[in-house]
């Protein structure tokens, strides 16, 4: 099972009085953020790149994410790319990320429960705002792993390509954080 990866919602519909509200949800069980689509960003940018039979979302471009005074999240049009990705955690542990180059006000982070009170796990999701064409993040995660490294670094680009830097010595890893 992968340690990283872009998560692939679905675009839900509401209809309110005539009017459609387009939404995505993040998070598990009673854990649920709601996550606006404006309406113009979707019909102009959004609706092109979906059709009947893949309406997910993982990566979108031309977009920026703002938060209302209410406290909402809301995707409009904009000159930024938005990642949604998930850092899987160990049996009964939890996941963390550090974002490298990103101010903290562009990471919106989300527990991912993987059972009802998140006994057998909760980890940790993230949308992360960048202008950039990839973004890179150091994660750190617990519980049983079974083998599998406990922190690394990953490189996401903006076409849904990972690449993990793992196993890399520290020289090597030292020149591609430089970059």
């Amino acid at each position: 099972m992968e340690t990283i990866k872009v998560l692939n919602l679905k675009v839900k519909t509401n209809e309110i009085e005539g009017k459609k509200f387009y939404f995505v949800e993040v998070g598990s069980e009673r854990n649920i953020k709601r996550i606006w689509i404006n309406s113009l960003y979707y019909e102009t940018e959004l609706k092109k790149n979906l059709d009947e039979y893949n309406e997910t979302v993982g990566i979108l471009k031309n977009a920026k994410l703002e938060k209302t005074i209410k406290g909402n999240y809301v995707i409009r049009k904009g000159n930024e790319n938005l990642f949604f990705i998930m850092i899987r955690c160990g049996y009964r542990g939890t996941s963390r990320l550090e974002s490298i180059g990103i101010e903290k006000e562009k990471v919106v982070e989300f527990d991912y429960f993987h059972s009802p009170k998140g006994n057998l796990g909760i980890s940790l999701g993230a949308i992360i705002s960048t202008a950039e064409s990839s973004i890179k993040v150091r994660w750190i995660r617990t519980g049983r792993l079974y083998g599998a490294p406990s922190n690394g670094t990953s490189v996401i680009h903006v076409d849904g390509r990972i690449e993990s830097v793992d196993n890399l010595v520290p020289e090597e890893l030292e020149e591609i954080e430089s970059i």
